[in-house]
Parts: structure tokens; C-alpha cells; sequence
């Protein structure tokens, strides 16, 4: 495929995580399930950042003494939580149960992209739906900010978020999006080795493809498929239902202007990311939050409104 056709995929996966977290965001915020008991707390985003630094710890040490059932259960765990806070704000915590387990025994048993795309879409709009409506504008912009700049520095300094990136691929780990070079394509037989190059044929001609988690583009040379991590996600979109929970109504079709702004500007940040150097890993977040945080500014200024 050209290597513009998953670009546009990648961006598809984007908007519908978005317009999927508005949707639900209604039924989340009547279900009153919080992340935060002060969504008004400047403190919440520096809580997120330990829980972010304390599991990517835990996740680096288990991948380099390669006990993969450490990483696969607690992404396992993590991705059970996600599916039944969504489920529960529509069904009762009975029900909810139901569709968790089979999701779980699906995640596990049959790992397939267009499974693991399905299941990504909906765990990124229920956490970003729930992270949204547990944190005002001031914190989420915080948040942002201090994802933005541990991105850049996890991927560029300390190069630990290219190593977990690494990891998380070679098990599997549905943490990612997939998007398949060819309709013969199968992740769960895809045992190519994981390189750190970033959405860019290389000199010889062989095609890459992007391998993306929580926020780091990279490559993987001779694989089928390309790949996009849920932080990418997720991240900006915390913001977007900030904004649609925190501030007036007034807009189009019942989404207020801030609202739009940010979700703009988050396509936009996307597609300046993939307009980056492409030998070398690249850091999402700095792109993704300072354009979703930039369109909200101006989504602001189109409303006439203040931010805080």
C-alpha cells in the first residue's frame, strides 16, 4: 500500500476514537464513576504522572528479565477495567461482566489486527471519555503539557519509551493500532523483527512500518503492517471531552466550539507528526497535545469564551 493510505487510516482510527468518546461521554459523567474525586485539582495530573511512571517501571523491568506473563497480565487487567467502566455506565455491573470476559478471552486467544482495532477504538473513547469528565480545563491542559515534554524526553533522551515500544510489539500486546499492508496480512503470525525507524522505506527499498506505542512512531523493518499506540489516542482526547463536559453547549449540532477547535487541532498535530524526519523514532505527544491544545484555544477565542 502507499504509505499515505495507513497515514489515513491511522488518522480515521483518531476521529472515530473521538466522536465515540462524545457519544458515550453523556452516560459516563449520569454513571458519576471518577478517576478523581476533585476534577478541579491542579494535583491530578502530577497522580496520572506517577501511575504513568510506575507502570512503565514495572513493564521495562518484566520485559528485560522477559517475563512477558508480568507485561501480558497487567495490560490485561488494564484493558478489562477500561471495557467494564464503559459497559457499566450502560448496563448494570452484572452485565457489564459479560462482555469484559469475552473481550479478555478474545484479546488473548484470537489476537487478530481488525480485533485488536476494534477493541482499541472503543477502550480509547471510554478512558478518554472517563479521564474527561474527571478533570477540568486547567488540569487537562497541565496534563498535556507534562505528557508532552516526558514524551519528547522518554524518546529522545532517555530512549526507555523506545524500548518499552519495542517490547510491547514483539508480545503482542494490544496496545496498539494495526493497520495491515495487505489483505493477506495476520498480526497473530507476524513474527518480523521490531526495528526503531519511523514510517520511511529504507535505503535498500524495504518497506517499514510504523510501530507506534503510547506516543513513539517507530518501525519495524520487513513488517506487514503499521502500527499507532492508543496513548496517541487517548491523550488528546482527554482534552476534547474537558472541553465538551467543562464549558457551554453553544456550537454546532450540540458540541460547543472548543470542542471543535481541539478536535482539529489534534488531526492537525497528527499530520504534522507524519510530515517529521522518518529515519529515527519521533515523539507523538509534543505534536498531538500542542495542536489539540492550540485548537482549543481557538475554538475558545471563536466562542468568545475563557478558558478557566
Amino acid at each position: 500500500m502507499n504509505s499515505r493510505v495507513p497515514v489515513l487510516v491511522m488518522l480515521l482510527f483518531i476521529i472515530a476514537v473521538q466522536l465515540l468518546a462524545i457519544a458515550i461521554t453523556p452516560a459516563i459523567s449520569a454513571s458519576d464513576n471518577r478517576v478523581f474525586a476533585d476534577p478541579a485539582s491542579t494535583s491530578n495530573p502530577f497522580i496520572y504522572m506517577l501511575l504513568i511512571l510506575g507502570f512503565t517501571a514495572l513493564l521495562l523491568l518484566a520485559i528485560k528479565k522477559k517475563k512477558n506473563w508480568i507485561v501480558n497480565g497487567f495490560i490485561q487487567i488494564s484493558i478489562a477495567t477500561s471495557i467494564y467502566y464503559l459497559m457499566v455506565a450502560f448496563v448494570s455491573p452484572l452485565q457489564a461482566m459479560l462482555p469484559t470476559v469475552a473481550g479478555l478471552l478474545l484479546l488473548r486467544y484470537y489476537p487478530e489486527w481488525y480485533v485488536i482495532d476494534i477493541f482499541g477504538i472503543a477502550v480509547c473513547a471510554g478512558i478518554s471519555s472517563l479521564f474527561g469528565v474527571s478533570m477540568t480545563i486547567l488540569p487537562t491542559l497541565l496534563l498535556l503539557i507534562i505528557l508532552a515534554v516526558y514524551d519528547a524526553l522518554s524518546v529522545y533522551k532517555t530512549r526507555h519509551m523506545v524500548s518499552l515500544a519495542e517490547g510491547v510489539i514483539k508480545i503482542k500486546a494490544p496496545l496498539l493500532f494495526v493497520v495491515p499492508r495487505s489483505r493477506s496480512y495476520s498480526f497473530r503470525k507476524d513474527t518480523a523483527p521490531v526495528s526503531t525507524s519511523h514510517l520511511k522505506d529504507q535505503p535498500n527499498g524495504n518497506p517499514n512500518a510504523d510501530g507506534s506505542t503510547d506516543s513513539v512512531n517507530q518501525t519495524g523493518r520487513k513488517r506487514g503492517a503499521f502500527f499507532l499506540g492508543l496513548g496517541d489516542a487517548i491523550i488528546p482526547t482527554i482534552l476534547v471531552i474537558s472541553a465538551y463536559t467543562s464549558l457551554p453547549a453553544e456550537g454546532f449540532l450540540g458540541v460547543n466550539f472548543p470542542t471543535i477547535g481541539a478536535m482539529l487541532g489534534t488531526y492537525l498535530g497528527f499530520l504534522a507528526l507524519m510530515t517529521t524526519s522518518r529515519d529515527k523514532p519521533q515523539a507523538g505527544l509534543p505534536f498531538l497535545n500542542f495542536g489539540v491544545i492550540l485548537g482549543f484555544l481557538a475554538g475558545c477565542a471563536v466562542a468568545g469564551l475563557a478558558p478557566f
